[in-house]
């Protein structure tokens, strides 16, 4: 059943100028060691942090509630598809990332088990 859903659209050229503005500080409050250790890797690097930003808003959109950025990861699974990573979350997450142009996207569903649904509160779940 589901639970939520999110989803976030970044204008990548405004969230570079965020990045050159704040630095490492921004950067750290926001992503995890992993993050940055997989995008400053890549060409063009701005773009996939700033997908990686859109996948966390979506999330937290898809949640409903307030988390540090700090403590959600985006990954990528074994087979290279990315995904959510945050401790003690019982929800199944589905996310999808693209990025053309000056913008990236993000979208995330989250859902419970059908089982669980009835009578499920966040404090459950999280």
């Amino acid at each position: 059943m589901i639970y939520g859903i999110g989803i976030d659209i970044v204008h990548i050229p405004k969230f570079k100028k965020a990045v050159e503005r704040w630095g490492n500080r921004f950067k750290n409050r926001i992503f995890t060691q992993n993050e940055l250790l997989y995008c400053e890797k890549r060409r063009f690097s701005e773009q996939h942090l700033a997908v990686r930003f859109a996948a966390k808003e979506a999330f937290l959109k898809a949640l409903g509630e307030r988390k540090k950025f700090s403590e959600i990861e985006v990954a990528n699974n074994s087979d290279g598809k990315p995904c959510i990573k945050i401790s003690a979350c019982k929800l199944r997450t589905s996310l999808t990332l693209s990025h053309d142009g000056e913008y990236c996207i993000a979208q995330v569903i989250l859902e419970t088990e059908r089982e669980a649904a009835e009578g499920v509160n966040q404090q459950a779940i999280l």
